[in-house]
């Protein structure tokens, strides 16, 4: 008799497939019948004790705790009518022997977490650094987030997510260091670029951006840069960290660096070729990180002999003043005002790219009069480049502004 075959998702999500076809267990994601699916599946072919499936699916429900073993036939039982409903033949998925549930003999189960850990286990044991990076690199593969998200209020599911995480940790330092000693970079951008997009959070994107240095691809590395302080700064109110100083730190010293050869300056991927650079006679471009941290110098100094240093935020936007959301057409009018600011400000500013749709300009020893003169002189600019429609809204913000701002958070 052929095997009904069942794989259990639960890194990233839950989800089962019966025979290869996706199915679901009813309405409810975070229903009891999915934890006892993940409970029992997620401990592989030793199975679990009853008591601790017992304990772990009811641990939260003080209801139910005078009579546990009343309880959990009871859900075995409506679990039956619900997995057979939903397509599992004979909803037969679980037998029970010897005080210990565990997968039914008739069906060839697997979950996703339990294959994760296997290929670990593998690449632990492994006795070449080829075979440890195949099966490493397998797991990684498999893992696509924390394990049953939705359930994590839970304390064996989040304890079982915290451990499961370690482990992709683990795979993510050895591939990174295998393909860094092979110099394949980008087999190396491409592990921290998908660790990133799982958690954001977790300055992944450091390791992304070293990527793009080592292949000398400056203007992705800097854009990535750009993004990842942008992110940590507005989402999460955390400034550069340590580890991203000196990421950017060896960024700056790669991309200047005099022992650059020719074909790297010709490079199209070369910052040299545009993407920093001060024009002669006008502003300096630069990066957030630098504009921020000549802001807050500069502004502490000039400070202190009665001079002012003001930041003017640039926002391109369409007739009517509303955002354009068009992607080439925004892009094309922030190419119009770069070249309207190079044109149009003094060699002692300095201008920044903050958003998609945004320039931050650095105006020093001007007042508020002034730099409503500034914009004024861009945005008459910027309609002769863009065209007679083009809108150029502004906000201006002093060191003083920034200092209330972040006294009331």
């Amino acid at each position: 008799m052929k095997k009904t075959k069942l794989y259990v998702k639960t890194l990233g999500g839950f989800g089962i497939e019966c025979n290869g076809k996706e199915i679901t267990l009813g309405r409810n994601r975070a229903s009891k019948y999915i934890q006892l699916v993940a409970r029992v599946f997620s401990a592989g072919g030793d199975g679990v004790k009853k008591e601790d499936l017992q304990d772990d699916i009811y641990s939260e429900d003080l209801n139910v705790k005078s009579n546990l073993n009343n309880s959990m036939n009871n859900l075995i039982y409506q679990f039956r009518k619900v997995a057979e409903k939903a397509g599992i033949p004979g909803g037969n998925v679980f037998v029970f022997a010897d005080g210990v549930y565990k997968a039914d003999p008739g069906v060839d189960a697997m979950a996703d977490n339990v294959e994760f850990t296997s290929f670990i286990n593998s690449a632990r044991n492994a006795s070449k650094e080829a075979d440890k990076a195949k099966n490493y690199q397998k797991a990684f593969d498999i893992y696509k987030g924390n394990f049953l998200p939705e359930l994590n209020e839970l304390y064996w599911i989040s304890k079982k997510s915290e451990d499961l995480r370690t482990l992709y940790e683990e795979c993510v330092d050895f591939l990174a260091e295998y393909y860094m000693n092979s110099e394949n970079y980008e087999a190396m951008a491409k592990v921290f670029h998908s660790a990133s997009e799982i958690d954001p959070d977790c300055e992944w994107q450091v390791g992304e951006i070293d990527s793009y240095r080592m292949m000398k691809d400056y203007k992705k590395a800097y854009a990535l840069y750009e993004e990842m302080i942008r992110y940590y700064a507005e989402e999460l109110g955390v400034a550069p960290t340590e580890n991203m100083q000196r990421c950017y730190q060896e960024l700056q010293d790669a991309a200047f660096s005099g022992d650059q050869s020719a074909q790297d300056e010709n490079n199209e991927n070369s910052l040299k070729n545009g993407l920093v650079e001060e024009e002669e006679g006008g502003p300096y471009e630069c990066l957030y990180p630098e504009m921020s941290a000549s802001y807050h110098i500069l502004s502490r100094n000039m400070e202190r002999h009665g001079l002012t240093v003001y930041l003017l935020l640039l926002t391109i936007a369409d007739y009517e003043g509303k955002e354009i959301k068009q992607e080439e057409k925004a892009e094309r009018r922030m190419e119009s005002l770069r070249d309207a600011i190079n044109e149009t400000l003094r060699n002692g500013d300095a201008f920044c790219r903050y958003s998609r749709t945004q320039y931050l300009v650095l105006l020093t020893g001007t007042g508020v009069e002034e730099c409503m003169l500034v914009h004024r002189r861009l945005q008459d600019r910027l309609k002769v480049l863009a065209g007679p429609r083009a809108t150029l809204n502004y906000r201006i913000i002093s060191y003083a502004d920034m200092t209330a701002e972040n006294d009331n958070e």
